[in-house]
């Protein structure tokens, strides 16, 4: 039987692998997502706390994202995440731990947090840089669209079970399974081989230092607006999915674990379709696309200020989460598709503080205006804001179209010359 186009991709064996391997951490990933926010919630009522750990957590992503990206271009991007995939591993079950033992405080919560948040500093260029190196040119968009279904895929299962798990076992139990879900992916790192390259490609890495990804983005227009888009959409409308919706459920919905679980894995189902749509849809009209992205975060997050109950909170969740995913995924896919290879590294490393970095004073910030004028002012606020800032950058993003079997890796006007300053 014909392997359908958008998973020819998954022929190629070790993207395949590292396929499998995401596809089974990430699930635990979330578990432990919702669980460590439950338990925050659990020690302190005020949303502000929520948004305090979310800063320790991710803060180092703003520190140290340059780092890990210039990391990522100069060594081996399947033996850092080795390291980094182990670490994590066991930051997992030490949680575990100390939640098990009844003793948990908010304190070991924030320096967790903190330890947590700088190995991913390191792992997160390196996986978003990875995946592109596993396939040919040509299939990198459908690769990172598989990714993403599998990264929000995860969250349909994670949160699920996880809500399952707590209420029967307690929180410790989601950070075991987390812990335990880092074997699959480790293991699978080990299978996949290191990638040969040329003597000229090993000089040519790491040439530039690490500030070559920034000025690389601040030199492209289209690269650089994308990356705006994205900060936007990481200070305006993630923070809720990502952080407050915890809060948003136990205080303004007033339900429990398993409400959090409905709400989560409703968000998990929309990031999905989300996903899907990058996988079979067309890149061709990318303005367009982001768009409909943009203006499904602004309603779907002013809609949520006015929801009481779980019902008629789930669609707008759906909305809200699957216009993010595509909006992000397509983000993702094309910059990583004009990106020259040798500074793929440090530019996910910009992404990543784009992406993540941002969260920490989002979250606190959000969290705090939350406290003051209320959850339901602070998210139309958000809304307003986001898509009035969000479609001035649009428009500063140019037309390009990439057809879907270009044969090799498309640059925008001028990158090679970029390229070729920072090289010198």
């Amino acid at each position: 039987m014909k392997t359908p186009e958008a998973l020819v991709v998954l022929r190629n064996r070790d993207f395949r692998l590292y396929w499998i391997g995401q596809a089974i951490s990430l699930v635990g990933t979330w578990m432990q997502v919702m669980a460590q926010g439950w338990v925050v919630t659990s020690l302190s009522t005020s949303a502000t706390v929520l948004g305090a750990v979310t800063v320790v957590q991710t803060f180092p992503m703003l520190a140290l994202s340059m780092v890990g990206g210039a990391i990522a271009d100069r060594f081996e991007k399947r033996r850092i995440l080795i390291v980094t995939q182990v670490s994590m591993m066991i930051l997992a079950f030490v949680l575990a731990a100390l939640v098990f033992s009844g003793r948990i405080q908010l304190w070991q919560i924030f320096i967790m947090a903190g330890l947590l948040g700088t190995v991913t500093a390191f792992d997160l260029p390196a996986a978003q840089a990875f995946p592109p190196e596993l396939v040919k040119p040509n299939e990198i968009p459908k690769a990172i669209a598989l990714l993403q279904a599998v990264f929000h895929g995860s969250r349909l299962v994670g949160p699920a079970v996880a809500g399952l798990l707590v209420s029967q076992f307690g929180e410790g139990s989601a950070f075991l399974a987390n812990g335990l879900s880092f074997i699959a992916v480790i293991a699978t790192l080990v299978m996949i081989p290191d990638r040969h390259r040329s003597a000229e490609e090993h000089a040519r890495r790491g040439r530039g230092g690490i500030g070559a990804g920034f000025r690389y983005v601040r030199q492209e227009r289209m690269v650089g607006s994308l990356m705006m888009l994205a900060a936007l959409t990481t200070t305006f409308v993630f923070p809720f999915i990502a952080v407050l919706m915890v809060f948003f459920v136990r205080h303004v919905l007033a339900t429990d674990a398993r409400g959090l679980g409905v709400l989560m894995s409703a968000s998990g189902c929309g990031a999905l379709a989300g996903a899907l749509v990058l996988l079979f849809g067309s890149s061709r009209t990318l303005r367009r696309w982001l768009l409909s992205g943009i203006l499904g975060c602004g309603v779907g997050i002013a809609g949520l200020s006015l929801s009481h109950r779980v019902g008629p909170a789930v669609p707008l969740v759906v909305l809200l989460s699957f216009s993010v995913s595509s909006l992000m995924g397509r983000i993702s896919q094309t910059i990583q598709r004009v990106v020259p290879n040798e500074l793929r590294g440090r530019v996910m490393g910009v992404f990543g503080m784009a992406f993540t970095g941002l969260m920490p004073y989002a979250a606190l910030a959000l969290s705090g205006l939350a406290d003051i004028i209320g959850f339901a002012r602070m998210l139309q606020l958000c809304a307003a804001l986001y898509v009035s800032l969000a479609v001035y950058f649009l428009l500063r993003v140019p037309p390009l179209h990439l057809p879907e079997d270009e044969a090799a890796v498309t640059t925008p006007h001028g990158a090679s010359e970029t390229l070729q300053r920072q090289n010198a």
